[in-house]
């Protein structure tokens, strides 16, 4: 593209927060939180983390330490057990089972005929698209990342869930930095800062 996505763009955040990232849809969100996994390079100025940047570190070391939850989920063919250890292999299941009550999935995993042995078709066609939205975090959660970015992944549940699940992430990731997009300001309102 001729024009740059963005520029001028500066802030820090602090381990452990959580900082809300509101806009219009193509005002750069997702560009934004796509430079730290380094899936675009900055073309001028840089990203860190812990005061490195992004571009000097190893990509499997750096892609490690971060969790992305898109905003339309991507599951595959497998049982839910099979989805989330798709995360971190070496989970346990005792690991996984609290990735998905901290993501409120595991209430829904339960009802199914199987629970977490349930077969899931390609790209979970029988799940709807909160239950997919929430099995992707219970699985990004499996991995004990250091950096958390959640595009927009709420868009599918509906308000109560949206909030119970928010709480849920407020109280157990004390230690994680989020990055929180969205196009709704009920969503990033819990957050510590929100950049518009």
């Amino acid at each position: 593209a001729g024009n740059e996505a963005l520029s001028h763009v500066s802030f820090c955040v602090q381990p452990g927060e959580t900082i809300g990232i509101i806009g219009s849809t193509g005002s750069g969100k997702s560009t934004l939180v796509n430079l730290v996994p380094r899936f675009y390079d900055a073309t001028r100025g840089k990203v860190c983390i812990d005061g490195i940047d992004v571009k000097k570190m190893d990509e499997k070391e750096l892609r490690r330490a971060i969790a992305v939850v898109p905003q339309k989920a991507l599951l595959f063919y497998g049982t839910i057990l099979e989805n989330l250890r798709w995360g971190r292999k070496e989970a346990t299941e005792t690991e996984m089972k609290q990735a998905a009550e901290i993501a409120c999935a595991d209430s829904f995993i339960m009802q199914t005929e199987n629970g977490y042995d349930t077969l899931l078709g390609q790209g979970g066609v029988n799940l709807s698209g909160g239950q997919k939205q929430r099995l992707a975090l219970a699985r990004a959660l499996v991995r004990n990342p250091k950096v958390l970015i959640l595009d927009d992944f709420t868009s599918a549940l509906d308000a109560e869930t949206e909030a119970a699940v928010l709480s849920g992430l407020r109280r157990h990731l004390q230690k994680v930095t989020v990055l929180l997009i969205s196009q709704r300001i009920s969503t990033v309102r819990r957050a510590d800062r929100i950049l518009c």
